[in-house]
């Protein structure tokens, strides 16, 4: 059986939500995949739960004390308990309302810091071999449709869990080439045949489907400075977590975009009626 159509138990599938989350703040960060950098490590500050509501970052500022507790959750590694070291600050112009807050201990690479008064990850979160010709047809169909010939598919990430607890597996599927890529960053504009694909593979109405999380796809044709045409700015998306950041029992998507000048996160709800995007987001760039 395909990985995103294995089931769990059935006392398990009529199970949909949790108990609503403890009273009080709950914050979210998120750190960018070459911090820290210092002898006190930062993580970007995107906002929070409350009272039954998403608040944004400026809104979940105000409320922050300094010291709060989180799990940290990266993929493929084990949750690891972190407490703040102090209040969040701002960076200052030209990203003024991008708020980061020091976590010292704070090892390097992507993750997301989860309240430690949630049970962020109710359900197994699970890396895959990237070596999977199911998923690799799912991504080539996926780039041809988008104008794409002859692609070059590359997986780099495939994460399977049950996001919404209904009892089915969902699989995350992220795919990219940039033939001049720097590390974290891709490069200004791609050349044709550069893509960056984050794709939701979920079963709706009793068959397989795939949903477009986030894409960039190169034109075609090599950009032209020289030319009046404005410069299609090549963006990477990363799968940053997968975490129920409000108690619902539902986990959120948390993705990080990144591009020549910039990078920030943005996090989603997702259900099988389709995706809903919160107030919980951060970046700077210019």
């Amino acid at each position: 059986m395909r990985p995103f159509l294995r089931s769990l138990p059935l006392a398990l599938a009529l199970v949909t939500a949790q108990a609503a989350a403890p009273a009080g703040l709950h914050p979210v960060l998120a750190v960018m995949p070459g911090a820290p950098s210092s002898d006190t490590p930062t993580a970007y500050l995107l906002g929070g739960w409350e009272g039954g509501r998403w608040l944004n970052a400026t809104q979940t500022r105000t409320r922050l004390r300094g010291n709060e507790q989180y799990r940290r959750l990266a993929p493929g590694a084990a949750p690891t308990p972190l407490r703040a070291g102090g209040p969040a600050a701002s960076l200052g112009a030209p990203c003024e309302e991008t708020f980061e807050v020091p976590v010292p201990s704070l090892p390097r690479g992507l993750a997301v810091l989860a309240p430690a008064t949630l049970n962020a990850q109710p359900r197994p979160v699970t890396e895959l071999p990237t070596r999977n010709a199911t998923y690799e047809r799912i991504v080539r169909d996926e780039l041809i449709r988008r104008g794409v010939r002859s692609p070059q598919v590359t997986l780099t990430r495939l994460t399977r869990t049950d996001l919404d607890g209904n009892g089915t597996q969902e699989v995350i599927i992220e795919a990219r080439r940039f033939r001049e890529s720097s590390g974290d960053f891709p490069p200004p504009t791609g050349q044709p045949g550069d893509y960056s694909l984050l794709l939701l593979r979920h079963v709706a109405a009793g068959r397989a489907v795939s949903t477009v999380l986030a894409s960039h796809v190169a034109p075609a044709t090599p950009w032209n400075p020289e030319s009046s045409d404005p410069m299609p700015m090549a963006t990477q998306y990363r799968l940053a977590g997968v975490a129920d950041l409000n108690g619902d029992g539902r986990m959120e998507l948390v993705l990080h975009d990144a591009y020549y000048e910039g990078a920030g996160f943005t996090v989603s709800e997702w259900t099988p009626a389709g995706l809903r995007p919160t107030p919980l987001d951060s970046g700077c760039g210019a």
